[in-house]
C-alpha cells in the first residue's frame, strides 16, 4: 500500500457567518481567530485502488454542498463519490457551510468561502496523492471518557437536555496509524463520538478536535494526527457536564476545550504506548442510499394554522411558510428520506463506516455490533448531513434530536423501522466489499 498525507487552512476571513448557535449565528460573523481550522487528506493506493479520506474542521455540509465538491474532486482527478470519503468535525465555532435553522430558511454559505474551500480540498489532495509511499497499517481500539449522553429521562416520559452519566453513547475509540517502510508516521487516524460545542462565542475554533490533533502531533513529532467525528448526535463532553453538572451556555469555556483535547489526546497516546496490531492492506469502498421511513406529512390546514397562530415561534413560522409554498407548487413530498452510508475497508478486518447525518451515539453501537472482527470506526457527518439520525426508541421518547427535523427543512419526523434499514445497508456494504 502507498499513503500519503496533506493538510491546508481553511480558516475563514472575519465577518464571514458562522453556524452551530442559531441565536449567534443571526447576529454577525465572526469576530475573532482563536485558532485556525484546517482540511486534511489521507491518500491510499493499493492495487490499482486509490482513496480519499477528507477531514474538515467545520460543522458540516448540506448535500448539494458535498456533491459540489464531490464533483469538483471527480473532474480534477477521476474519482468517483466512493472513492471520496468526506467527515466533518462539527466544530460549531465555525463558518457556515450548510443550509440549518436559521441559515437554511433566510439565507446561504459565503459563496466565496464556498470557493476557497474548493481550492483548498483539490490542493490539499493533490499534495497528499503526490507525498504517497510504501506505507504499513496498524489499528486498535479503546474507550474514550469524553463522551456523555444529553439525553435525561424525566417524570413526564420524555428527556431532558441535561447530562446523563447513564446514557447510551458511543465510547469506542479506534486508532489506525499509518507509518512509511522507516517507520515514520504518514497519518494517524482516530475518532471520538462527542459533540464539540463548549464555545458559542464569535471566536473561530476547530474546539477539542483541534487540541487533541495539536497534543498528538507533538507526541508523534509531525503534523500527520487526523481527527473523524463518530456517532456524536446525542452526546457531548463529559469534562464540562463533570465541571459545571449542566450542559449550557453560560458554562461555555476555553479551558473545558483544552481539557477535553487532552483527554482525547490522553487515551490516544495510552492505547499507542499499549500496542497496535499490524493490519494486512485491503482497499475496497461502497457507497449505499439509504431510504428511512418518514411520519405522515403535515396537512395544508395544519401549516395555516401554524401560520395564523401568533403563538408560533419564529423558525417554526418559516419552516410551515416554506413547506406550504411547496405544496402550492404541486411538488411531490416524499414519505422517506435519503440517507447515505459510506464504508471504506482499509485493511483486513480494518473499515470506515459513516453515516450522512447527526447519527446518535447507538446508532454507532449498532454498527460496530454488526462488525463485530477487527477495528470499526463508526462515523457520523459523512459525506453530508441531512438530520438528526436517531432510534425507534427515542422517537417514543421525543427530545430536541427527534423533534429538530424542521431545522433541516424536513415536512416531517422521522418514522420507526430506521434499524432495519440500516441493517439491511450494513449488509450491502459488507457484499461489496467492506467487510
Amino acid at each position: 500500500m502507498k499513503a500519503g498525507f496533506a493538510k491546508s487552512i481553511i480558516t475563514p476571513p472575519l465577518g464571514t457567518t458562522m453556524l452551530g448557535f442559531g441565536d449567534r449565528d443571526r447576529r454577525g460573523g465572526c469576530q475573532e481567530i482563536h485558532d485556525d481550522l484546517f482540511v486534511r487528506a489521507l491518500y491510499l493506493e493499493h492495487e490499482g485502488r486509490e482513496v480519499v479520506i477528507l477531514a474538515f474542521d467545520l460543522i458540516f455540509f448540506s448535500r448539494a454542498i458535498a456533491n459540489r465538491y464531490w464533483g469538483a474532486i471527480g473532474r480534477r482527478f477521476g474519482f468517483a463519490p466512493h472513492q471520496v470519503l468526506m467527515n466533518t468535525s462539527h466544530t460549531h465555532a465555525g463558518p457556515d457551510t450548510a443550509c440549518w435553522a436559521w441559515r437554511g430558511y433566510t439565507s446561504s454559505p459565503d459563496p466565496a468561502y464556498l470557493d476557497e474551500l474548493e481550492r483548498a480540498i483539490l490542493d490539499t489532495i493533490a499534495r497528499a496523492r503526490a507525498a504517497a509511499r510504501e506505507a504499513t497499517l496498524r489499528a486498535g481500539a479503546t474507550r474514550s471518557t469524553l463522551p456523555m449522553s444529553r439525553r435525561k429521562p424525566n417524570d413526564q416520559g420524555s428527556v431532558d437536555w441535561a447530562p446523563y452519566p447513564d446514557g447510551v453513547v458511543c465510547d469506542s475509540l479506534p486508532i489506525c496509524l499509518i507509518e512509511d517502510r522507516a517507520g515514520a508516521p504518514i497519518c494517524l487516524l482516530f475518532s471520538v463520538s462527542c459533540h464539540p460545542t463548549m464555545i458559542g462565542t464569535f471566536e473561530i475554533s476547530a474546539e477539542f478536535p483541534g487540541v487533541a490533533t495539536k497534543r498528538l502531533d507533538a507526541h508523534l513529532g509531525a503534523e500527520v494526527s487526523m481527527f473523524l467525528q463518530g456517532a456524536a448526535g446525542d452526546a457531548k463532553a463529559s469534562v464540562q457536564a463533570n465541571a459545571t453538572g449542566r450542559f449550557s451556555k453560560e458554562d461555555m469555556k476555553w479551558e473545558h476545550v483544552e481539557a477535553a483535547g487532552e483527554l482525547v489526546a490522553d487515551e490516544v497516546i495510552g492505547a499507542l504506548q499499549a500496542g497496535l496490531q499490524e493490519v494486512e492492506p485491503q482497499l475496497a469502498t461502497a457507497l449505499v442510499e439509504m431510504k428511512w421511513p418518514m411520519q405522515p406529512l403535515t396537512s395544508r390546514a395544519d401549516y395555516d394554522a401554524l401560520l395564523s397562530n401568533e403563538s408560533t415561534g419564529d423558525l417554526i413560522h418559516l419552516w410551515a411558510q416554506r413547506q406550504r409554498a411547496l405544496l402550492e407548487r404541486g411538488r411531490l413530498v416524499p414519505d422517506k428520506i435519503p440517507i447515505g452510508a459510506h464504508g471504506v475497508q482499509l485493511g483486513c478486518g480494518l473499515r470506515l463506516i459513516g453515516l450522512e447525518g447527526e447519527a446518535v451515539g447507538a446508532l454507532g453501537n449498532t454498527i460496530l455490533k454488526f462488525y463485530e472482527n477487527g477495528i470499526t470506526f463508526p462515523l457520523g457527518y459523512t459525506d453530508g448531513t441531512q438530520l438528526y439520525l436517531v432510534t425507534s426508541a427515542q422517537i417514543d421518547e421525543g427530545g430536541y434530536e427527534v423533534e429538530s427535523y424542521t431545522e433541516y427543512g424536513f415536512p416531517a419526523p422521522l418514522a420507526k423501522g430506521m434499524e432495519a434499514v440500516l441493517q439491511q445497508t450494513l449488509a450491502q456494504l459488507r457484499e461489496q466489499g467492506v467487510g
